[in-house]
């Protein structure tokens, strides 16, 4: 692809992202796009029906289609519906790329170059060119926070993180397809000023997560032990330096606006104890199959006058989808897990690995689907998937030489 088409190809994105908080009738743009997509990879996957997906696939799907059995379907199907769409995606994208995407070397440039477009998409931002159009920029406006294309806050942290954890897996693997690596280096700095700027502690969260992952080796030695000492050390001093002198940042971390600290951070426990006193009250098909989304935000709006789901995706997942959501949450945690550790041996484990956990840590945080860091966690996914197809290739190729170089005819007399 030439650098013309993936400039056009990113101007497309850029605008797509950027408009999505903007109302389009009963939904968001953001939203509204995403269903002829949806239409276009359920018809591709229909087309490849027949290949074989790994397990965690099969929870994924469970799992979206549950969203059209609650309790109350037929009072907030618009609301299920949504959510099964956006359910849909990851699974349907990991199936398209497994069969579109056609080697390791395309799909590494993707993957980074996806990561650096959206780390660059802050600059517009930062130098006052675009304002964005995020949902919680008055809410937060005091905080001066970074939203930059993505519709809150919490997108712009969470994606951004996840992108400057994929930079850092190919600077640190020394990948081929990095051409400037001291600009690169510099895009990981500008894109972990953008997560601070976003004052939003689950990214923070997720990137140390994401970190200790990426670089937790298989031995330990006193020098990576003293290594790592130091690197807390320095973290920790910046860390407090920032609450110090930093009163926005020391605000944020606390989650003080007008000199009172607010429901939205310290309000957790009340948002998941509602979600289990909904789910307790219910009869045994409520209790089995959940409330639906809107029974259950306006369940935590009547306790705590915020309109929101309960700020962890078990809780959510058992106020809106019951027991069943739980399971299938379970399910496609742990199937994800396993195709992950299967491949450890492969190059992209550490990444894989850090993906999941920072993923698992926004889960019990925040919940709800991101459909960039979907993006994110396709890629990786069937990065590591390519590995090892190449890898058992390899392997049976090796073991056919072995065999050949082994076989001598018998001599005929």
């Amino acid at each position: 692809m030439s650098d013309i088409k993936k400039l056009a190809l990113y101007g497309v994105l850029f605008v797509l992202i950027y408009l999505g908080p903007v109302p389009v009738g009963p939904t968001t743009f953001s939203q509204f796009w995403k269903i002829p997509l949806f239409l276009f990879l359920v018809w591709q996957v229909l087309i490849i029906r027949n290949r074989r997906k790994p397990n965690f696939l099969k929870w994924s799907y469970a799992r979206a289609g549950k969203n059209l059995v609650t309790a109350n379907f037929s009072v907030s199907y618009f609301a299920s519906i949504i959510d099964f769409v956006r359910y849909m995606m990851f699974p349907l994208m990991f199936e398209y790329a497994m069969i579109k995407i056609k080697d390791l070397r395309n799909l590494d440039k993707i993957l980074l170059g996806f990561a650096q477009f959206v780390i660059l998409s802050g600059i517009p931002f930062i130098l006052g060119i675009l304002e964005t159009k995020a949902k919680d920029t008055v809410d937060y406006e005091s905080f001066g926070t970074f939203s930059g294309m993505f519709q809150n806050t919490h997108g712009a942290a969470i994606t951004t993180t996840t992108a400057v954890l994929i930079m850092i897996a190919f600077l640190k693997a020394k990948s081929t397809i990095i051409k400037y690596t001291k600009l690169n280096y510099a895009i990981v700095a500008f894109g972990i000023y953008l997560v601070y700027l976003t004052f939003v502690r689950t990214g923070y969260a997720m990137l140390a997560i994401g970190l200790v992952f990426l670089f937790l080796p298989k031995k330990f030695s006193i020098k990576q032990i003293a290594t790592a000492t130091l690197t807390v050390a320095v973290l920790a001093a910046g860390f407090f330096y920032l609450l110090e002198t930093n009163e926005t940042f020391y605000n944020r971390i606390f989650d003080i606006r007008n000199g009172k600290q607010t429901a939205a951070g310290s309000g957790r426990l009340i948002f998941w104890q509602t979600a289990v006193e909904l789910w307790y009250s219910g009869n045994l098909f409520e209790m089995l199959f959940g409330f639906g989304f809107d029974a259950l935000v306006d369940k935590i709006k009547d306790a705590t006058g915020i309109r929101v789901y309960a700020h962890n995706e078990f809780f959510t997942q058992l106020g809106q989808n019951g027991v069943l959501g739980i399971v299938f949450f379970f399910g496609y945690l742990i199937s994800l897990f396993k195709f992950i550790w299967k491949r450890k041996n492969r190059p992209s484990y550490r990444l894989a690995l850090s993906v999941y956990f920072l993923y698992l840590s926004l889960m019990l945080t925040q919940g709800g689907m991101w459909f960039e860091l979907d993006v994110f966690m396709v890629l990786v996914y069937v990065k590591l998937e390519f590995e090892d197809m190449m890898f058992k290739k390899v392997t049976v190729l090796r073991k056919k030489r072995n065999m050949e170089k082994s076989y001598t005819p018998a001599i005929t007399q």
